[in-house]
């Protein structure tokens, strides 16, 4: 398991496409959420600053490591190595939670980058680092349980379906689940479904911008939407953890098969 961690982490970071594709989506992001993000700068909030960063990138960000870790696992078979791997003493299981681990702890290191980059830079140009507490909080809160969440289908699914077709279909679910308003169409985004973090940035981190979590008048799917609170939030966490470990069982399942 350390040995297949240890080879799909320093693979994954030696892959061009995932800082390149980080790159374009940060420039675009930089583009289109640049106003937001200079108003809330020059408010002089660290914390609001933080906070909106966060949701930010974790809105956009997981698309590139959702797609680039879509191919880790039947890669594999493609190769003509799966018969080998079986055959040495470690455990396909064991090796599954291994390629996992690795290929979630390659993710989060752009994510560090960018986030906690942004995190640092604004500190030096504001002369304050009160914000950097806050951005270290929503990282184990709100990144993280995605990347998690987020590897575990990247790497499951493709066993079901070409990885070209769960990319379209990855993207076109990430965005309907966490960036559309429950508003506009059923949706499970500010749910304790949705994997955007919107319930721990609202009821454990403070998030007062606007309401990102809770129930939705009129909305569709309401029953997934209980008040931000304290208990929520981590039930939140929970269920997406929960979601990945069960994702991964069933990976292990159909690898046996």
């Amino acid at each position: 398991m350390i040995a297949a961690a240890r080879y799909e982490f320093r693979m994954m970071l030696r892959k061009r496409s995932l800082w390149i594709s980080v790159g374009v989506i940060v420039a675009l992001l930089g583009v289109v959420a640049a106003r937001q993000l200079g108003d809330v700068i020059r408010q002089g909030d660290a914390k609001g600053a933080m906070l909106s960063a966060a949701l930010l990138v974790n809105i956009f960000l997981p698309v590139a490591y959702g797609c680039l870790l879509a191919d880790r696992l039947v890669r594999d078979h493609q190769l003509g190595v799966e018969s080998i791997l079986d055959s040495t003493p470690g455990r396909p299981a064991a090796r599954l939670v291994g390629k996992y681990l690795g290929v979630c702890a390659a993710a989060a290191v752009p994510i560090a980058v960018v986030y906690l980059g942004f995190a640092v830079g604004y500190a030096v140009a504001a002369g304050r680092w009160t914000g950097l507490p806050w951005a270290l909080a929503a990282f184990g809160v709100v990144h993280l349980p995605a990347i998690l969440f987020v590897g575990a289908f990247a790497l499951a699914v493709p066993l079901v379906m070409p990885a070209p077709l769960f990319r379209v279909l990855f993207v076109g679910y990430w965005f309907w689940g966490n960036a559309i308003g429950p508003d506009n169409m059923p949706t499970p985004a500010q749910s304790i479904l949705s994997a955007s973090g919107n319930y721990p940035l609202q009821a454990l981190l403070g998030f007062d911008d606007t309401a990102i979590a809770g129930p939705v008048p009129g909305a569709a799917l309401n029953i997934l939407r209980p008040e931000a609170t304290a208990a929520t939030a981590w039930l939140s966490v929970g269920v997406l953890l929960v979601i990945a470990a069960l994702t991964l069982t069933a990976a292990t399942l159909r690898h046996r098969r």
